[in-house]
């Protein structure tokens, strides 16, 4: 990791990321998320080399279905594949739990899809419910974590 960079960015700098790993099909507005200017957001980059190769972004937002209080979303976590398992990602989400936390979270949830179903579930998070199905970007799973007990976890690894 130590090759890497983490460090917050503003919203403009993730929005060509995001679209370019999470949503290339779309226009670089659409991915221009409301929530992006909510106050208490929070977004994180990596850089290698001064180039940013990992974004992620995280905001309140109620979960589906939940009447939580205290609740966070995590959105759009991507690395650039050439950067992927060298724990970038982690790295980025981790950031994104620590904002969470000093922001008084108390539950983080995400929309994961299939394959990325397995790098939030070896982050401490759990599925809830059946997979969502999204025509243009095929199922996905909600997937949310207590904020405490992610807490302790990150400080085990």
């Amino acid at each position: 990791m130590s090759d890497y960079e983490i460090q917050a960015i503003e919203a403009a700098e993730a929005r060509p990321l995001r679209r370019a790993l999470l949503h290339p099909s779309l226009p670089l507005a659409a991915v221009d998320y409301e929530a992006d200017h909510h106050p208490a957001a929070f977004h994180v980059g990596a850089f290698k080399d001064g180039v940013l190769v990992g974004v992620a972004s995280t905001h309140p937002q109620p979960m589906p279905g939940s009447h939580t209080m205290g609740a966070w979303r995590v959105r759009d976590v991507a690395v650039e594949h050439g950067h992927r398992g060298r724990g970038v990602g982690a790295w980025l989400l981790e950031r994104c739990l620590a904002h969470t936390s000093t922001h008084q979270g108390t539950v983080v949830w995400c929309t994961a899809r299939v394959g990325a179903f397995g790098f939030f579930e070896r982050m401490g998070f759990a599925r809830s419910g059946p997979p969502i199905e999204d025509p243009e970007e095929g199922p996905q799973y909600t997937m949310y974590a207590d904020v405490p007990v992610l807490e302790r976890s990150w400080k085990l690894g």
